[in-house]
Order: C-alpha cells, then structure tokens, then sequence
C-alpha cells in the first residue's frame, strides 16, 4: 500500500468515527438518519474504489499504486536512472511537464528536503516554495485530474491539511535549487511523484558594510589624508596626526662640514648627515708628494695625486756608490734607481783596463801592465868650451853665497 493510499485510509476511518458519533445524537430526527445513511454508503463507495482494484489494474505495477515512480527516488541517481529506463512507459512525459531532467543544469544544488501539509517546501534551512501540490496515480479525496501526454493523473494540493491525514506530517523531498537559490523542482522521495509549488524568492544577500574612513597622517608627504580604515598600512599612514606636525632637526651639511638646522621633511642623504659626527674636523698626517715633507691635512682634503697616506714616501732615498758602465764613472744614485745593466756595484769595473794584448784583465796601473823597454848602447859624455864654461858660472855663484852668509853672521856679534 502506498503512502496515500495509508493517508487516506486514516481519514476514511476517522469519518465512520465521526459519522457513528453523529448518529448517535440523531436518533430523534429521520430525516438526518436518512442524510447520514447516505454520506456513510458514498463513502463506503469511495473506500471501495481506493482499495480493490480491478483485475486489469493489478496486473500492472505501475497502475497498481499511487507513486509515479513504483520503487521511488531516493536520490538523484535514482531520477536519472528511472527517467532513461522509462519502466511505465510515461515518466519521462510527466517529468518533462514538471520541467525535471535526467541530469542537473550547471549551477544547479540538489537538497534533502521536505514537503508538508501546509504546502511548503523546505530546503537549505529556509522555505524555498509554498503552494505545493503532488500528483499521483491514482484520485484520493480532494484530488483533481489532469492530463499530461493523454493521459489522467490526479492532482492533489498539500495546503490546509488535505493532502496528509497527520497534519503535522511532512515527507522527505529532494529538492532542486538553481545557483542563485531559486527553486525549480522537487520529488518526493518514497514515490517519485513531482511537486509544483511557487518559488519563495531566496533572502537577499546582505549588502556589504559602508567603508569605515578614518584620518591619517601619510608619512611620505607628511600630509594629513582620508583613507578607507581596511587600507591602513602602518608602513605608510600612522593614526597619530601629530607625526604630520613638521619638525626641525640638526644635521651636518657635508659640503660646509657645519651643523645646521632643517625641516625633516627636506633631508636629502646627498647633502646632509644625520650623525653629527660628521662635521668634525678629521686631522690626518699624509706625505706631501711634492716636497717630500709630512705634513697634517683635513681628512676631506685628501687628493692621492698630491698626498700619500703611506708616510714612508717622505723619507729620503738611501743611496749607493755604484760603477756606470756607460761612462765607465763612479757616481751615487738612490738605491732605488739601481738597474744592473746601467750600474755595477764593483767599482773596479770603472777602472781602466790593462791596454796590452793578453793583460786586459789587468789594472791599466798594474805593474804587469807596464810594456818592456828595449836595451840601447851607453853615450860617452861630450866636454867643450860652453860646458867649461857653465861650470865655471857655477863655482862663482856658489862662492858669492858662501860669503853672504858669513856677512851675515859677523852683523849679528
């Protein structure tokens, strides 16, 4: 027995209740005996309709119950799977009036949901359709038909209780929403049977906070500006306007070496220190390249084509007594002028060497460099009036100085 058929047996059986109950209290008057005597018999037929079918229906499982969809649709596998099988011959055309698919749209949500008997649809925590009406196999009471592809279907709507004999009843549904929320189409699960509704419109997004705008000091122009507070960057902004204030600060000007005061706001590394420090005159000692002297200078003053930091430029040459051997001449030159294919340290190499063949190793003033002398024949003395004479001269002048001398001797007594 399917589920409507269970709903309305209960609601048969409550109205023989009611029925029996009111015709207890109207044994009095005939003519509502008569009145309830024909209500029960239409019911009694009724009942019969719903539930003994013919021989012809039973022998189909299709027409022998209510659902649409004989095992159900548990899930959407189950909608695709049943649509393509097709088992009764009719369920695609039904569920093409119902606007439902074998496979979803794109975006498209299925839910668990349920369906009740106040005729809503309820899916994603909320009231996603209203209005909701299922239609089955087979006509129960309030039921309506409609004809889909030639065929009759029956037509029952779920508002005001009449659709389920609990009223507090509700069925598991699968429910289809598209990707905004909206809702398309539901089946309910123990029987496959389509629900049409009315969409509720889904809860509008809420609408995104108003920017909160906050004041700011930006550091790099020192200018109070009004950002959005989510582009606060401490890197860039400070919350406290006082850092906008514009301030004095002492600095060395490196040009002048002085210290003076600027605005913050105008420091430019190429022209200013921030370390004082910098201002103080350096005094370095440096060799002056010129003069040879060592001399004290400004530590900026420094030019390495006319200083040298190495003081050991300044000191005075050491010099040597070397040979040139170009000029064959003893001289004195800086040690550091030494080339020994110009000088020799061996001053002899200045020495004249020995002229004759085989002695040039010698000293031009060597004894062995003195060349032989040829022996000649000794020359008799020559004897005439002119030597005579001369020595002559010379006995006169030498007895005159004897003399003299005597002379001198005897003034002196």
């Amino acid at each position: 027995m399917n589920i409507y058929n269970l709903m309305w047996s209960e609601v048969y059986m409550r109205g023989l209740q009611n029925l029996l109950n009111k015709f207890r209290y109207a044994k009095q008057s005939k003519a509502i005996v008569a009145s309830f005597f024909v209500m029960a018999v239409m019911l009694t037929g009724v009942g019969v309709y719903q539930f003994n079918q013919t021989s012809v229906d039973a022998a189909s499982v299709c027409n022998n119950q209510n659902n649409i969809v004989p095992n159900g649709t548990h899930s959407y596998g189950d909608v695709t799977n049943s649509y393509n099988a097709n088992t009764c011959g009719d369920l695609q055309a039904i569920y093409n009036h119902y606007w439902i698919k074998p496979n979803l749209a794109a975006g498209d949500r299925v839910l668990d949901g349920t369906s009740n008997n106040r005729g809503e649809v309820i899916a994603d925590g909320r009231v996603v359709a209203n209005n909701a009406a299922s239609i089955g196999r087979q006509a129960i009471m309030h039921s309506q038909p409609i004809s889909i592809n030639g065929q009759t279907y029956y037509q029952t709507s779920h508002v005001g209780g009449q659709a389920f004999a609990n009223p507090n009843a509700s069925l598991p549904t699968l429910v289809v929403l598209d990707a905004a929320g909206n809702f398309k189409y539901a089946i309910i699960k123990a029987c496959g049977n389509p629900i049409y509704a009315t969409p509720v419109n889904p809860p509008k997004p809420p609408e995104p906070p108003k920017p909160v705008t906050i004041k700011v000091c930006e550091l790099a122009t020192k200018k109070i500006v009004t950002i959005n507070e989510d582009q606060f960057n401490p890197s860039l902004y400070s919350k406290n306007l006082k850092d906008c204030e514009e301030k004095y600060i002492k600095v060395c000007e490196l040009a002048t070496k002085k210290i003076v005061t600027i605005k913050e706001s105008e420091f430019n590394p190429t022209q200013y220190s921030k370390n004082l420090d910098d201002c103080k005159e350096v005094l370095i000692q440096v060799c002056d390249l010129k003069t040879k002297k060592i001399v004290t200078i400004n530590e900026d003053q420094f030019n390495p084509t006319k200083y040298s930091k190495n003081l050991e430029d300044c000191k005075t040459p050491e010099k040597m007594v070397v040979c040139e051997l170009a000029t064959k001449k003893v001289i004195t030159i800086n040690k550091d002028q030494f080339d020994a294919s110009k000088y020799s340290t061996n001053l002899k190499d200045c020495e004249a060497k020995c002229p004759i063949p085989g002695k040039e190793h010698l000293p031009a003033t060597s004894a062995e460099c003195e060349k032989p002398v040829t022996p000649t024949s000794p020359e008799l003395p020559k004897t005439g009036p002119e030597d005579i004479l001369g020595a002559g001269v010379g006995l006169a002048a030498m007895g005159l100085t004897v003399y003299y001398y005597a002379a001198s001797r005897r003034n002196l007594f």
